[in-house]
């Protein structure tokens, strides 16, 4: 039976049965290693995913994070499309490791290892961090955390999917199981790190009309200059917006403005993300002092460097126009 057909390790490839190659190996293209590489790459992914929701909170940005909770949201999306995406890279990927990795240990050492699948596995791990690198130019610490997790979300699955061709193994229950019991320690370790501090989460600086008075750079050329009086003055600002609509560089100098209008500055409710600069400058096109309570500058970086910065473009994917002192 397929279930209990013995491997013969006296033999480089052994002996092998039912779905076995023509050289006798056993053979990579099998439905259970195709579903237990697919498994344990969603499962991998969206444990990635819970890590970096997690890891988001910490980080500086300009608008608030989902955080985990936006995983929760988009688990019905995930099912729908991330489970055929799986099934693709356990076929394009996951499986094409574990065949590299065996015939890698064939003609190297003679004989089928599993450390093989971690070693092949680091040569696109590195690659895929090389692309990284030149497309981004990130500090080390992420680009040490890209290859890392690109080791662990390739090596993984190929492991599970050679465990399932050399045991004949029906994996996808364990997978799954061991993945949703992953997560919730994922979820409690994170609770904890936030809930006593050992972790804080990031806040925009709490800011007042009398420190946002002064002169704001673009660093392109562009200022703002917001006077204790209540009026305001650009001089060579972009219009982002209107650049974005017309699908054209914004650094052009017929999207840049200059003008006098009027600001003030709005501390919001409950969390200094809802604090907001309000400018209407007419020749920019910004008028802020509207019934759409969420529009104007939005406050960002540090209290020792604080920065206004504007959304444009795509509601979903934004661009963000950056003011700073």
């Amino acid at each position: 039976m397929p279930g209990n057909t013995a491997w013969d390790t006296s033999k480089p490839w052994g002996t092998w049965r039912p779905d076995h190659a023509p050289d006798g190996s056993p053979s990579v293209w099998t439905g259970r290693s195709i579903v237990a590489g697919a498994a344990a790459l969603y499962v991998g992914s969206m444990l990635a995913f819970e890590v970096y929701a997690f890891a988001e909170l910490t980080v500086e940005a300009y608008r608030p994070p989902d955080g985990p909770g936006g995983g929760l949201l988009m688990l019905p999306f995930s099912l729908c499309f991330g489970v055929p995406a799986a099934l693709w890279g356990s076929l394009a990927i996951v499986l094409p490791l574990v065949w590299a990795a065996r015939r890698a240990g064939a003609r190297l050492t003679g004989r089928d290892a599993w450390w093989w699948v971690p070693t092949v596995a680091a040569v696109p791990a590195v690659l895929i961090t090389a692309v990284v690198a030149v497309a981004l130019h990130p500090r080390p610490g992420p680009l040490v955390l890209t290859c890392l997790s690109g080791e662990v979300l390739l090596a993984g699955p190929a492991l599970l999917a050679r465990y399932a061709v050399l045991h004949g193994r029906r994996l996808l229950l364990p997978v799954l199981g061991g993945g949703a019991l992953a997560a919730a320690v994922v979820f409690g370790i994170g609770a904890t790190a936030f809930g006593t501090g050992l972790l804080t989460e990031y806040r925009p600086p709490k800011a007042d009309a009398a420190g946002l008075a002064g002169a704001w750079d673009d660093g392109h050329g562009g200022t703002l200059r917001l006077d204790a009086d209540g009026t305001a003055r650009a001089e060579g600002l972009t219009d982002h917006e209107s650049a974005y609509e017309d699908h054209a560089d914004a650094r052009r100098a017929q999207y840049r403005c200059t003008g006098t209008g009027t600001w003030g500055y709005e501390p919001g409710a409950s969390t200094t993300w809802n604090q907001r600069v309000k400018v209407s400058i007419e020749r920019c096109g910004f008028d802020d002092f509207d019934e759409y309570g969420d529009s104007g500058w939005r406050i960002s970086g540090t209290p020792e460097r604080p920065e206004l910065v504007r959304e444009y473009g795509d509601l979903d994917t934004p661009g963000f126009y950056v003011l700073t002192r």
